[in-house]
């Protein structure tokens, strides 16, 4: 059974998330931190989890080649009607399997035979999630492609099934009740697809043509109640792009063919006088409109919102707690390194952004600007780092193999010559030295008088020499133990292959 879960639900192998609860809030969503652990999965996490033992497992759905084989719409917006999204995907006839989550929430799944470009599978879902009312719902993976080479992992999705036997993470079956392991497995089998052109979404381009999808959806299975004037007036926004010379007598027209019931003839007034005095945008961020949002298609379409808003998409934020501390934010579906000095400072997060995206994203009010970040870093994910992973480690390991690993001076006037000068337990070397070495290294992470301070956190200090008539400045450190002998490596009797 475990062989089976692991492969449904294989991702990134190279590290695990875990989340640390804190409580619920007032809507009902648990609470806490979540944090990853690089490290290999084991055999044993996966057993665990399903039985229940220890924390739960947490995959990055995203692999190190930026594919995928499982996607997730994450919907935490409660009260959450499940039949009714049940229903609704099945309706539409969509090949997903939806889940009950941690947190009580809903954890929708679309799986594949096989890894496929994780881009593909996050369009996808945000399609469909617009389709099935929301497209506010996080998308798994949260990521088109990590920067796996810079210590990225991505984000987390908690596993269904822990402790399976007595879970509260369970699949719903069609009727809303809960599925067992085994059942599980078989709704997967029945759902699995192998491409992504094997998943139709049937949305009428004939209806608001070329125009929002928002528009499209609504106008297909109706306008909730309470919001038909407001869709109205959407639908006007568009007509005036549309045809702007016949836009109000086509608006009645939309009033009759997509409103149930239609609103009355002094309703339909107000909404052209209105629209009459200016050029307005569509209400994105109002009901009805935004719960079925897809801005990414929107973008594309001639009578949509347009691809000339500079102002970014910010995505997932991960921050990896090394010395110094590394953030990676998703910008406009990008994945971004910054410093925290780039975070903080609007120029050098445009900067960036210039570099990495040809994008030039308008300066936002200061206090807008902080009010931004906070949310992002409050909803951060934390990647813990070990002490040989962070910058001060690196640079640790890098100044004992110069003064171990390469050729050493026989005496002090050999240091010269750039060699490390080991004398009475202590390590004499010149710093230009040193700093040569990182950078043949690579190791450029660390200024001249960052590197001072680090050698004085393990004991070193400075001293003046006189070598062959020249003053000479040195540092002295604690000599490393140095291996005295070969390791040794027993021959094999036998080839063993």
């Amino acid at each position: 059974m475990r062989e089976v879960f692991e492969k449904i639900y294989q991702g990134l192998d190279i590290a695990y998330g875990q989340h640390q609860s804190e409580g619920r809030r007032s809507d009902g969503k648990q609470e806490g931190k979540s944090y990853i652990v690089r490290e290999l999965i084991t055999n044993e996490l996966w057993d665990n989890h399903l039985n229940g033992v220890g924390p739960s497992l947490g995959i990055i759905p995203i692999m190190a080649d930026n594919n995928a084989k499982w996607g997730c719409i994450d919907i935490d917006q409660y009260p959450i009607d499940y039949k009714k999204i049940i229903h609704k995907i099945r309706e539409l006839h969509l090949p997903l399997v939806p889940c009950r989550s941690k947190s009580g929430g809903l954890h929708i799944f679309l799986f594949f035979s096989k890894p496929i470009p994780a881009k593909q599978i996050r369009n996808k879902l945000r399609e469909v999630a617009s389709c099935l009312g929301y497209s506010s719902a996080e998308i798994f993976p949260k990521q088109s492609s990590i920067l796996i080479e810079k210590g990225d992992l991505g984000n987390f999705l908690n596993l269904p099934y822990y402790n399976h036997k007595e879970t509260t993470r369970y699949a719903y079956k069609d009727d809303g009740t809960a599925a067992s392991l085994v059942e599980f497995i078989n709704m997967y089998n029945l759902y699995v697809k192998e491409t992504i052109d094997d998943i139709a979404i049937q949305i009428p381009g004939e209806v608001i043509k070329d125009g929002p999808p928002c528009l499209q959806q609504l106008c297909t299975q109706g306008f909730p109640e309470g919001t038909r004037n407001n869709g109205l007036f959407n639908i006007g926004v568009y007509l005036r792009k549309f045809d702007p010379d016949n836009w109000q007598n086509l608006l009645e027209d939309h009033n009759r063919n997509f409103m149930s019931p239609p609103l009355a003839a002094n309703e339909v007034i107000t909404v052209i006088k209105q629209l009459d005095k200016k050029d307005y945008n569509f209400r994105c961020k109002d009901a009805p409109i935004n719960s079925f949002c897809n801005s990414k298609v929107c973008r594309t379409r001639k009578f949509g919102i347009g691809s000339s808003e500079n102002t970014p998409e910010f995505g997932a934020m991960t921050v990896q707690l090394s010395d110094p501390v590394v953030w990676f934010l998703d910008v406009n579906d990008n994945r971004l390194e910054f410093s925290t000095e780039e975070l903080q400072i609007q120029t050098k997060f445009q900067r960036k952004c210039m570099e990495s995206l040809r994008k030039m994203p308008p300066k936002m009010k200061e206090s807008l600007w902080q009010e931004t970040l906070q949310v992002l870093m409050d909803n951060a994910t934390v990647i813990k780092v070990s002490r040989d992973g962070s910058v001060s480690g690196q640079f640790e390991t890098y100044l004992q193999e110069f003064c171990t690993d390469r050729a050493q001076a026989l005496n002090k006037e050999e240091l010269l010559l750039r060699k490390p000068w080991t004398e009475d337990g202590r390590t004499y070397f010149r710093l230009k030295d040193l700093i040569d070495y990182l950078t043949r290294n690579k190791f450029t992470h660390l200024n001249t008088g960052q590197i001072i301070a680090r050698i004085r956190e393990i004991g070193g200090h400075s001293e003046f020499f006189k070598i062959k008539g020249r003053g000479v400045n040195v540092w002295v450190i604690p000599a490393y133990q140095q291996q005295d002998s070969e390791f040794d490596i027993k021959e094999l009797d036998e080839t063993p292959f």
